[in-house]
């Protein structure tokens, strides 16, 4: 059975973290989510940012948000998501896709719930 199938519907996919590098992977997969919503996404995985390049999103909008101390880490595949999620955006733009990259202070563990909380609402605000 497919939960998604009533297309009256709008569906929103999104998470934090690992939850908002799968969302933004799966609305690559299939057009039945209107947008993402990506707070401080794993958008550091290697080769990621080269899949978004190569592939067409098939949704509306992309909410993205990372932590400014993100970018801080010690280990430098992590240390390369900021870099990564400004050319993500890039891409996004590029493309024509409905997209925002916000910045909050702090890590990334820093008010995950409220990031979360930003990310839909923003992204239910603009489709």
């Amino acid at each position: 059975m497919n939960h998604c199938a009533d297309r009256k519907k709008t569906y929103i996919i999104g998470g934090y973290s690992l939850a908002g590098l799968f969302a933004l992977w799966a609305a690559y997969q299939t057009d039945v989510f209107a947008a993402v919503a990506a707070a401080s996404p794993s958008i550091w995985f290697p080769g990621f940012v080269d899949f978004m390049k190569e592939n067409e999103i098939r949704c509306k909008a992309v909410y993205l948000s990372l932590g400014d101390k993100e970018e801080k880490a010690r280990n430098p595949v992590m240390a390369s998501v900021g870099a990564c999620i400004r050319e993500a955006s890039e891409v996004l733009k590029n493309k024509e896709v409905n997209t925002i990259l916000e910045w909050n202070p702090g890590n990334h563990f820093k008010d995950a719930d409220i990031r979360t909380a930003r990310a839909f609402a923003w992204v239910r605000s603009v489709i």
